[in-house]
């Protein structure tokens, strides 16, 4: 792999936003103006349906934190030794329905949680937050101290998987363990953004024509055609009611803000040296046929740490845990198993 810090390029996140600026163009050009485009984008807003929130077992619960309120769910005998957290990665309607084959399944075996992060999914979303990695890492440090307890395992994905990688190396007390599938910030989405970042953040905040974009973003065809090439292997795993239920989610109120960090580049964090300092056992999952996050990245981090062990899964992209949940539970099972007999 190339030493060179990948920039910042919107159409590798999110299918579709390459046609933007010609609807734009379009929509102006013929008349429709800045009126027409709120008026689209009240429409899609009042179509948008409630997110499905029957997917995860167990209870419902709220956690107050200093910028906002979580929801999270969490199932499990409290005598289950170390409780198990599962953090979701980042992108347009993404929340803990990513570990519904995981969460009731584990359940049986682990204390285990499951929050949506703040800007994510049923959580709060509020618009006067600096979304940031370091808002991330402490959020879920504080999450292990006063909702889960501690020492936790976290079982994290992608940019989540980031943020676990900096809070067990920041606060070494609070994580026993770690699984990461498909971490980034070893060379995908470490770069911080420049210029160029700055001013993309400040157009996804204006109100008409940063909805406007984001509608795109969050469009069901965008969201559709992302999952089918770059998160699942195989497209039949593309379900309608997947597909429904990141829209849905992804047109709650206020859900453009974290995503508006996200692509501008201020949720990105480089996790090269955190990891190489990891002193808890630490297990990789990835998809060999992962494109957005390609098998090289795993490579670079057993370099960094030769202690970690890697997994992988092959017919799996981005999302193992939900292309092969039986393998990726019987995992879990496994190697926290194993810890819990060592402790």
């Amino acid at each position: 792999m190339s030493g060179e810090v990948r920039r910042f390029r919107p159409q590798e996140r999110f299918a579709g936003v390459g046609a933007i600026s010609k609807i734009w163009k379009a929509m102006l050009a013929g008349g429709a103006g800045m009126a027409a485009l709120a008026a689209v984008n009240a429409s899609i807003r009042r179509g948008a349906t409630e997110p499905d929130d029957s997917a995860l077992g167990g209870e419902t619960a709220l956690y107050e934190w200093g910028e906002g309120n979580l929801i999270y769910k969490t199932a499990g005998s409290e005598s289950s030794g170390a409780p198990l957290i599962f953090v979701h990665g980042i992108g347009a309607g993404i929340s803990n329905f990513m570990w519904r084959k995981n969460f009731d399944a584990l359940a049986v075996d682990f204390r285990v949680y499951a929050p949506d992060l703040l800007g994510f999914g049923l959580s709060d979303k509020p618009s006067n937050v600096s979304y940031s990695a370091d808002l991330y890492v402490a959020l879920i440090a504080d999450f292990i101290r006063e909702v889960s307890g501690a020492p936790a395992h976290l079982v994290a994905a992608s940019l989540g998987a980031a943020y676990a990688v900096r809070v067990a190396d920041e606060y070494p007390e609070l994580v026993k363990s770690l699984l990461l599938v498909s971490p980034t910030g070893a060379d995908n989405l470490r770069a911080r953004p420049g210029m160029t970042g700055a001013a993309f953040y400040g157009l996804m905040n204006s109100p008409v024509l940063g909805t406007s974009f984001y509608n795109v973003v969050a469009s069901e065809r965008s969201i559709r055609d992302y999952a089918r090439e770059q998160l699942f292997y195989d497209r039949r795993r593309v379900t309608d009611r997947l597909v429904a239920h990141h829209y849905a989610t992804s047109h709650l109120p206020g859900a453009q803000y974290a995503i508006a960090a996200f692509l501008s580049g201020y949720l990105n964090t480089d996790i090269r040296e955190a990891f190489a300092r990891l002193e808890q056992p630490v297990t990789l999952v990835w998809g060999k046929q992962d494109t957005a996050n390609p098998i090289e990245q795993a490579a670079e981090l057993l370099r960094l740490n030769p202690r970690a062990g890697l997994e992988l899964f092959d017919r799996c992209r981005l999302t193992p845990p939900e292309e092969d949940p039986e393998r990726f539970n019987a995992l879990v099972r496994r190697t926290l198993g194993a810890r819990l007999v060592a402790a």
